[in-house]
C-alpha cells in the first residue's frame, strides 16, 4: 500500500500538475467542500467554489453553511502560511485555528461550571458523547493537548518519507479524539492533518465525502484495537485515490476535447 502510494507521489509531482494556474486553490476550495460536507453542510462543491472565489451565496441554503465553509477556508490559509513560518504545535495554536474554523458559527455556552465561548477557541468545559463513545473528560483536555502537541513537535522536523503522511494521520487522529472542543473538532483535526503536509511541502490530503462511513469506522477501530496503522492505512488510500483521480483527469485532458466546428 504505502509503496503504491509511493510510486503514485512520484507520478503525480512528475507531471507537474501542481503548477498548473491556480491548482492549489482550486485543490484547497475542493478540501473545503468535503470537509465541511463530512459536517452535513448543504453546499455542493460548486457552490463552495463560487462562495469562496466569487462572494456568490446558494439559493435558499442556509447561512450558517455558507459561513462554516468561509470560515473554514480563512482558517486553511491561515494555516498556510504559518506553515511557511514552520510555527510548532501549541494548545494557543489549535486554539487560534479554531476560533477560526467556527468564528462564525460558534458562540457562548453556558455550563454548570462556567461560560466558555465556541467562537474564540476556548476548550470545553462539557462532557461529550458522540455516536457510540465518551470523548476524554473536559479537566483532562489542556493536558492531553500539552502532550500531544509536544509529541508532534519532537517529530515534526525530524519525519520524512511515509512518515510525514503517518505524522499527519496521527494528528490527525488523536486531535478528534481528544475532542477539545465544543464544535469544529473533525474541521480542525483534518486542517491540522494538513498542516503537516504543509508543514514539509507535501500534496495536501482530502478526505472524500463519500467515504464518510470508512472514516468514521478507521476512527473508531483504531482506537478499539489501539492500532494507529488502521488510521494510517484509511488516510493512505484516501490519499492513493487521490493521487489516481488527478493523475487521470491531467493525462484525459487534451483527449477529452473537441472543437465543435
Amino acid at each position: 500500500m504505502w509503496d503504491k502510494l509511493n510510486k503514485l507521489r512520484q507520478e503525480y509531482l512528475d507531471l507537474g500538475i501542481i503548477n498548473s494556474i491556480d491548482y492549489e486553490k482550486f485543490n484547497m476550495v475542493s478540501i473545503v467542500y468535503n470537509s465541511t460536507k463530512i459536517e452535513g453542510c448543504s453546499l455542493d462543491e460548486n457552490d463552495t467554489r463560487m462562495l469562496i472565489e466569487k462572494d456568490i451565496t446558494a439559493k435558499g441554503k442556509p447561512l450558517k453553511d455558507h459561513l462554516m465553509v468561509k470560515d473554514h477556508f480563512a482558517a486553511f490559509l491561515f494555516l498556510k502560511h504559518q506553515a511557511k513560518k514552520k510555527r510548532k504545535l501549541s494548545v494557543d495554536f489549535i486554539r487560534e485555528v479554531n476560533g477560526l474554523t467556527m468564528k462564525n458559527t460558534g458562540g457562548i455556552i453556558n455550563t454548570v461550571l462556567g461560560s466558555f465561548d465556541s467562537s474564540k477557541g476556548d476548550l470545553r468545559l462539557l462532557q461529550v458523547y458522540v455516536e457510540k463513545k465518551y470523548f476524554p473528560d473536559y479537566s483532562k483536555v489542556p493536558k492531553l493537548l500539552t502532550a500531544l502537541c509536544e509529541s508532534v513537535n519532537n517529530k515534526i522536523d525530524l519525519v520524512k518519507g511515509d512518515g510525514i503522511l503517518k505524522l499527519s494521520s496521527d494528528l490527525h487522529y488523536n486531535l478528534v479524539n481528544v475532542h477539545p472542543f465544543a464544535d469544529g473538532n473533525g474541521r480542525s483535526s483534518r486542517l491540522f492533518m494538513n498542516y503537516i503536509q504543509m508543514y514539509h511541502n507535501e500534496p495536501l490530503v482530502k478526505i472524500f465525502t463519500e467515504d464518510r462511513k470508512e472514516y468514521i469506522e478507521a476512527l473508531n477501530k483504531t482506537e478499539e484495537q489501539d492500532n494507529p496503522e488502521i488510521f494510517r492505512g484509511f488516510i493512505c488510500n484516501q490519499q492513493i485515490k487521490f493521487y489516481k483521480a488527478e493523475i487521470r483527469k491531467f493525462k484525459e485532458k487534451d483527449s477529452n476535447f473537441r472543437l465543435i466546428l
